[in-house]
């Protein structure tokens, strides 16, 4: 397998150790050729890119030409965990795993934009046998993992640089608002994935919906939704998904016997079933801490608000969720297809 993406941990004394090779044992030519054959070979993580770069008080990714709307500094990983932990508590409902898709023993699995990568670290040890590639554009992930799980930073709207036909999973969760060319994605894992093997989306359509029953109309949440909608089009990205559109999306680039599932992952504690008040307090909690790191890049970007005009929003978005008569709700759709045999 051919793999030009770089490992999360980062090896860069190992990369030295090459140069000083090659300067003891070469010309002065062939030092220079043997250097750019490693920069061509592995985009090196300099400190710059394990840095990142910094607005409004947040840091952010700094690999790669594409601009990623959100943060991933601690605060926001902050924010990532909470939100997964809230969403498994949903999904609870329909897996007892990692995976929708009827699965049997898989070899290689890969988890697209894995974040903090606490979901390919949960999938690794459900699936010891298998190993987890997970890509991610920061180099966020712990050192302490599985041995059978591997965090590389990549962008997954590259061309892919995995052999055709590796995968028995490719998996994306929460996605949405991050990939700009979702029909790229599938043609790209359709190639990749084995034929008998699974696309698998878990994902968030980021438009709150406010119940016909809530006593409080969440003008202000659905105002950000929708300035933050229309700032993320102008950024050339949709923060909207829907299990129709991506099964639409699967069964276009050639995935059959395409599944799609809806659940419904409340903000607060309003629900009556315990589990889904869990998960609303959870989801409650990682709105309270994130709402302004996922607003300041789209609003100071690509909106004429001023940064007062923001706080004051989210000001009035965190009274409305803290108000248990709001009954809102994110609409998380899955969907997984199979490749033909």
């Amino acid at each position: 397998m051919a793999d030009d993406s770089v490992p999360a941990g980062a090896l860069q004394q190992e990369q030295g150790s090459d140069l000083l090779e090659a300067y003891t044992s070469q010309s002065e030519s062939d030092v220079d050729s043997a250097y750019n054959d490693i920069v061509s070979e592995t985009a090196s993580v300099t400190s710059s890119i394990l840095a990142g770069k910094f607005e409004n008080g947040r840091r952010y990714h700094a690999y790669g030409q594409q601009e990623y709307m959100f943060p991933d500094d601690e605060q926001e990983q902050d924010r990532l965990d909470i939100k997964y932990a809230s969403i498994n508590l949903v999904f609870g409902q329909g897996t007892d795993g990692t995976l929708f898709a009827p699965v049997k023993d898989p070899q290689t699995i890969l988890d697209i934009g894995t974040g903090t990568g606490i979901w390919a670290i949960d999938c690794g040890e459900e699936y010891p046998g298998a190993t987890v590639y997970a890509t991610d554009l920061s180099p966020i992930q712990p050192a302490w993992v599985p041995p059978n799980v591997k965090f590389e930073i990549d962008d997954a709207e590259k061309p892919w640089t995995f052999d055709p036909n590796f995968f028995d999973v490719v998996h994306t969760r929460t996605m949405t608002g991050c990939i700009r060319d979702w029909q790229r994605l599938a043609q790209q894992a359709f190639v990749h994935i084995k034929p008998g093997g699974y696309l698998e989306c878990q994902e968030m359509d980021y438009m709150t919906v406010v119940q016909s029953d809530s006593q409080n109309p969440g003008e202000a949440i659905l105002l950000w939704c929708k300035q933050q909608g229309e700032a993320a089009a102008k950024a050339g990205i949709s923060l909207r998904t829907s299990t129709s559109y991506l099964k639409t999306l699967m069964e276009s680039v050639g995935f059959v016997d395409v599944v799609t599932r809806e659940f419904k992952l409340p903000i607060g504690p309003w629900a009556s079933d315990r589990t889904l008040r869990n998960a609303g307090l959870l989801q409650m909690s990682a709105m309270l801490e994130g709402m302004e790191g996922i607003s300041l890049r789209l609003f100071t970007h690509y909106t004429n608000w001023t940064l007062e005009e923001l706080h004051v929003l989210l000001a009035k978005c965190r009274t409305e969720i803290k108000d248990k008569r709001l009954h809102a709700y994110w609409t998380l759709p899955v969907v997984y297809g199979r490749k033909p045999e």
